[in-house]
C-alpha cells in the first residue's frame, strides 16, 4: 500500500497543475512589444491581425480609409487587490492607433498614458 504522505503529495502536485493549466489558456496581449512588429506603408491587415490580434475598436473614415484602436490596461500590483484595489495603486494605459489606406498600413501610434490622460483624452491621437 502507498502511504499517506505519498498519496498527499501526489494529490498537491496534481491541484498544482492543474491551476498552471488554467493560467495558461488566457490570452496575453502584449502591444508595446508587438506593435513594433507593424511597419507603416509595408505591413498589410493580415499581418496587423496576426501581430496585434483583433482590434479592440474599428472606424472607417469618410475618405475611406481605416482606422483600429487596441487598448491595454496595465494595473500594479496593489491595483490588483482584490475589493481595495481600485483604490490603491496605478493604471497605466497603452494604446495603438494603426490607420490603413487599401489594405496597407498608413500610420502606427504607440501611446503609454495615465488614468487621468486616458480618461481627458478618450481616443488617442
Amino acid at each position: 500500500m502507498y502511504s499517506k504522505w505519498y498519496i498527499m503529495a501526489i494529490a498537491l502536485c496534481g491541484a498544482f497543475f492543474m491551476s498552471m493549466a488554467g493560467c495558461a489558456k488566457k490570452n496575453v496581449r502584449h502591444l508595446a512589444s508587438d506593435v513594433c512588429l507593424v511597419t507603416p506603408e509595408v505591413s498589410s491587415k493580415e499581418q496587423v491581425l496576426t501581430y496585434l490580434g483583433q482590434p479592440d475598436e474599428q472606424y472607417e473614415m469618410v475618405d475611406g480609409s481605416e482606422t483600429w484602436f487596441y487598448y491595454e490596461v496595465k494595473k500594479d500590483m496593489l491595483n490588483k487587490t482584490p475589493y481595495i484595489g481600485d483604490r490603491l495603486g496605478d493604471k497605466k494605459y497603452e494604446t495603438v492607433k494603426v490607420t490603413f489606406a487599401g489594405d496597407i498600413v498608413q500610420t502606427c501610434i504607440y501611446r503609454s498614458l495615465s488614468e487621468e490622460e486616458f480618461q481627458e483624452s478618450r481616443v488617442p491621437e
